[in-house]
């Protein structure tokens, strides 16, 4: 795939990797499609990057419909779809005794149901245009380890994204469909802040674990999923990349 010119749908596109990638994406005359659940999210950096290349796509996630939806209407202004990348996302902080149904029904539906439709769609439309395509999932660095004891449906979810992965990177293999995941581990963002709940104190000693001594940012997280659409990655599919900063060594 060459990077300049394509159609890319990028899921969760208001939070700070989202916003990283389209900078880096609108300067090579991209389309993209810059997808939020709640339209009033659309981040401020957005008013530096608007043009004709990008269009606001609002869509909730409470069925497949949904994911569907969003892929049919993106391809419909774009006249097709060459990437999809899914960077949205959701977790509660509580521990295994306070889980309720809905806490672990909804973590899971975002986080992997979700996208399983979303790359099915996207898969179909690549397929029926012949010219192969990239997909790009979000795991977490910490699924192969169990996830957190405060987030163990978000790990769980990640998990099957990293089996997700590698099945439909079997299935898109023949039409040149290439699919793959990242894995972030600590990346400066408010997910920590705003969904996680998490103190200055925990951040700073969250840091202290990681060989590296700081967190990732958003910009690292970005540049690694622009090199798995770019040309350089045409022999790597069904992957997941860690972007940890040595965690868990």
């Amino acid at each position: 795939m060459i990077i300049e010119g394509c159609r890319i749908l990028i899921t969760g596109a208001s939070g700070g990797i989202g916003t990283a990638l389209i900078k880096i994406l609108s300067v090579l005359d991209c389309r993209i499609g810059y997808h939020v659940r709640d339209s009033s999210r659309v981040n401020s950096d957005l008013e530096l990057i608007s043009g004709n290349n990008i269009r606001v796509l609002q869509k909730e996630f409470s069925c497949s419909k949904d994911s569907i939806g969003l892929v049919e209407e993106f391809s419909s202004v774009w006249g097709g779809i060459d990437a999809l990348v899914q960077l949205h996302g959701d977790a509660s902080s509580r521990q295994i005794d306070e889980l309720s149904d809905s806490d672990w029904q909804d973590t899971l539906h975002t986080n992997l149901v979700s996208p399983f439709f979303l790359s099915r769609t996207a898969m179909k439309i690549m397929n029926e245009n012949s010219h192969g395509g990239r997909i790009v999932l979000t795991s977490t660095a910490s699924a192969k380890h169990g996830g957190g004891s405060d987030t163990i449906p978000y790990g769980v979810a990640k998990a099957g994204i990293e089996c997700l992965v590698k099945s439909l990177a079997k299935e898109g293999a023949a039409n040149n469909i290439l699919v793959n995941a990242i894995a972030p581990g600590f990346i400066d963002t408010t997910f920590h802040t705003h969904r996680l709940k998490k103190s200055e104190k925990q951040l700073a000693e969250r840091k202290k674990m990681i060989p590296l001594n700081r967190a990732g940012t958003p910009n690292e997280v970005a540049q690694t999923i622009l090199f798995l659409l770019s040309q350089a990655s045409t022999f790597i599919t069904g992957q997941t990349i860690e972007i940890s900063g040595g965690d868990w060594l």
